[in-house]
């Protein structure tokens, strides 16, 4: 083996890193684009909806209830959740009156919110949703009414617009919480 003494050695790294150094300028960098929110995106009937990650304890396949008698039609009953019952509301129906139809797609959002535990029964989860801060829009009148109140902003994104689902004024309202006949 041929011995390379430090001199050569040298200046065959900074040889190297020459060429290297040249070679990066062709390689895309990325670009900064603003910043990103996330959130829980589902559905409720045919409108898409996000709630912000943090907001969003847990995604239930919809589970075995028990009925609670003399509750509001809405009420769907009472599920053990690894040994916590957790009282379960058809989003829906408490928005319209129209029960939700149960398929394998129907899912419970399990929420605490205010000292509010409970699962909220939706359509479909359609998965995580990330959006840029650009897209972000408010006063938006595209949602169905009876989600205007808990709908004030939202996301546009291309021709699709995903209403931002506000817990604070789900719980906050007098008749989400009057649950007794």
């Amino acid at each position: 083996m041929k011995n390379i003494d430090q001199t050569d050695a040298l200046a065959l790294l900074k040889a190297i890193e020459s060429r290297c150094c040249g070679a990066s300028n062709d390689i895309p960098r990325k670009q900064e684009t603003g910043s990103e929110w996330s959130g829980i995106s589902f559905r409720v009937v045919n409108t898409r909806l996000v709630i912000p990650l943090g907001e969003v304890l847990e995604i239930l396949e919809f589970p075995e209830l028990t009925r609670v008698p003399m509750t509001r039609p809405w009420v769907r009953g009472m599920a053990n959740i690894r040994g916590s019952l957790l009282p379960v509301i058809d989003l829906n129906g408490y928005l319209s009156g129209a029960a939700t139809k149960i398929t394998n797609r129907t899912r419970v959002l399990v929420i605490d919110h205010n000292d509010v535990f409970t699962g909220l029964v939706v359509d479909e989860v359609l998965g995580i949703k990330h959006f840029m801060n650009d897209e972000f829009v408010s006063n938006e009148a595209i949602v169905d009414e009876v989600l205007g109140p808990y709908t004030q902003t939202g996301f546009q994104s291309g021709e699709q617009y995903w209403g931002l689902f506000s817990l604070h004024a789900l719980v906050e309202m007098p008749q989400f919480l009057q649950v007794a006949i």
